[in-house]
């Protein structure tokens, strides 16, 4: 694979994390304004080698730097890297690093950063969630499931200061793509051991590697909703960053930001409720209008656990398939797009349209795709059918989602008034919970259903098919399918993984498999409408991996 899909903010718009954008000082010139950005969502963390959002990654992606980074026409370029050979047999990768290289603290940043991030992310002391990413390393996951408690036994091996080996279990023919990832980022050890558990808590106990880094008097501390990066004079390619300086605020409320848009206040604003996106796509004739489609999907999570849910009913109802069956043939996937999803496409598959094409040009969620319908009557059969399994009469079931996004609100409110008309006995009742809250609850597996939402990290269906793989820590439902794990195993692994053709087929099978036994219920692929000013340029959008690129964004007059 050499290419990762993508667009750039010149032909399109923003995307998942809602970015907004204000022209400081009202407009300037190119080498003077100040870019204003904002997140919906704060911050979580800072440190790569635990932070799980998108929010997160956003900074942690443009204040450190990978060995590769991909560029505007999606080809993973190298970065901190000079050089990345392979061999033959696509199992050891030799990298070189850049001389010279500098952490923003003035240390020099050498092989064994790498070595140290790497090594830190598969401890499970650690508890990654994207350990599973460095999976294929050979030993990576020995290591992360404490097998193996000796953590030089991890494939990667330092040669001075500028040479990384790494030996694979397997091909991967992704791996470049995966190097630009967060979480193979370098980690400076003397910051971690300095801060301890407050390492990435607030921007002034990390330092950076990457094109920008937190301004010292305007960082972010953890608590606080605007902060400022500034460009990293120890940067190996500080004269390609075009911002002196990009200011970032907290926008929650997507209403405030049209109406700061229209002010001349802000010069990007998401359009992201279908009411937003009525009342708002005709401004100034259209012309401000752009759509970006996401590698996102929203898919619902059933607590598959056997504990955690809201009683031992509703534990017991979710481990039965015919309940399962019964909620995914009664959800009005269409419905919840026609009426709050603007420009989203109703799910066929959980590895979204449009982000990968099979071994003959198909996009492979065409190929793949399930028979994810709505049948309420075929729905009410099996409900009945599933309680009476059960053992109940009724359920009443808890739906969690987040406060930060209005569509998640509306989406629950849809869902809890469609679902209870169409089995009945069914009480769905909701959970609101704050985003980072609603992160932990999935991951404790505290909840019953959990409305989960996931970008891909690069651009073959294994970023989204590996999701619930053996190892990984993002099946929040815990849920055990014998069929998905061996079609996943053979997509993984020799001879399949070097078949382009072969492996989709084995990814088809673990997405019928994971429709045949209704492990979760995939809703729809995101897209996002805004308003956008067309002072902003060089605002890179990747639609999988590091959302937003900041190193070329500029405001010109």
């Amino acid at each position: 694979m050499n290419n990762w899909k993508k667009v750039s903010l010149g032909t399109l718009a923003l995307a998942s994390v809602g970015l907004l954008a204000a022209c400081g000082n009202g407009g300037g010139d190119s080498k003077t304004a100040t870019p204003q950005l904002s997140v919906p969502t704060n911050i979580a963390t800072l440190d790569s080698g635990s932070a799980t959002d998108t929010y997160s990654n956003l900074f942690i992606g443009n204040t450190q730097e990978g060995l590769t980074r991909v560029d505007e026409e999606g080809v993973a370029q190298n970065a901190l890297a000079s050089d990345i050979k392979v061999s033959d047999d696509g199992l050891t990768y030799t990298i070189t690093l850049r001389e010279g290289l500098k952490w923003s603290n003035g240390d020099s940043l050498t092989a064994n950063d790498f070595l140290y991030s790497w090594q830190r992310a598969v401890n499970p002391a650690t508890g990654s969630q994207y350990a599973y990413l460095l999976g294929n390393i050979k030993n990576a996951n020995e290591i992360n499931s404490g097998k193996i408690k000796d953590l030089n036994e991890l494939g990667v091996k330092v040669k001075g200061d500028t040479e990384i080996v790494v030996t694979l279990t397997q091909p991967t023919p992704y791996f470049k793509f995966l190097l630009a990832n967060s979480v193979y980022m370098p980690v400076n050890k003397g910051a971690v051991e300095e801060f301890g558990k407050q390492y990435g808590t607030s921007s002034d106990k990390v330092v950076y590697s990457g094109p920008f880094m937190f301004k010292k008097d305007a960082g972010w501390t953890g608590t606080n909703n605007s902060y400022s990066l500034v460009k990293n004079p120890d940067y190996y390619d500080k004269d390609g960053v075009k911002s002196e300086e990009i200011g970032y605020t907290v926008q929650s409320n997507p209403n405030t930001a049209v109406q700061l848009f229209k002010q001349g206040k802000l010069d990007q604003a998401s359009l992201n409720t279908m009411d937003l996106y009525n009342a708002n796509k005709d401004y100034n004739d259209g012309k401000d209008l752009v759509v970006l489609k996401e590698a996102t999907t929203a898919y619902l999570q059933y607590n598959q656990s056997g504990g955690g849910t809201s009683s031992p009913e509703v534990a017991k109802a979710l481990q039965n398939k015919n309940i399962r069956d019964a909620i995914n043939l009664a959800t009005d996937r269409k419905g919840i797009v026609d009426q709050f999803i603007p420009a989203g496409t109703v799910a066929e598959t959980f590895t979204p349209a449009g982000m990968s094409v099979t071994a003959d040009g198909t996009d492979f969620a065409e190929f793949a795709k399930q028979d994810y319908k709505y049948d309420a009557a075929k729905a009410k059969e099996l409900w009945e059918k599933g309680l009476k399994e059960v053992g109940v009469t009724s359920l009443n079931i808890q739906y969690t989602t987040d406060a930060d996004a209005p569509v998640s609100k509306s989406t629950a409110d849809f869902l809890q008034a469609s679902l209870s008309k169409a089995l009945p006995g069914l009480t769905l009742t909701q959970k609101i919970v704050p985003f980072q809250q609603r992160l932990k609850d999935s991951q404790n597996q505290n909840f019953d259903i959990v409305l989960s939402l996931w970008g891909g990290d690069y651009a073959e269906p294994s970023t989204f098919l590996q999701l619930f793989a053996d190892g990984s820590g993002y099946n929040d439902g815990k849920f055990d399918n014998p069929a998905y794990q061996a079609a996943w195993t053979k997509a993984s692994t020799l001879p399949t993984v070097l078949d382009d053709k072969a492996r989709d087929e084995a990814y088809k099978e673990a997405e019928t498999a994971l429709f045949s036994e209704s492990s979760i219920n995939p809703l729809y692929y995101r897209a996002t409408p805004a308003l956008r000013n067309q002072h902003l340029k060089g605002l890179q959008f990747n639609s999988t991996g590091l959302t937003y690129d900041l190193k070329g964004v500029y405001i010109e007059k």
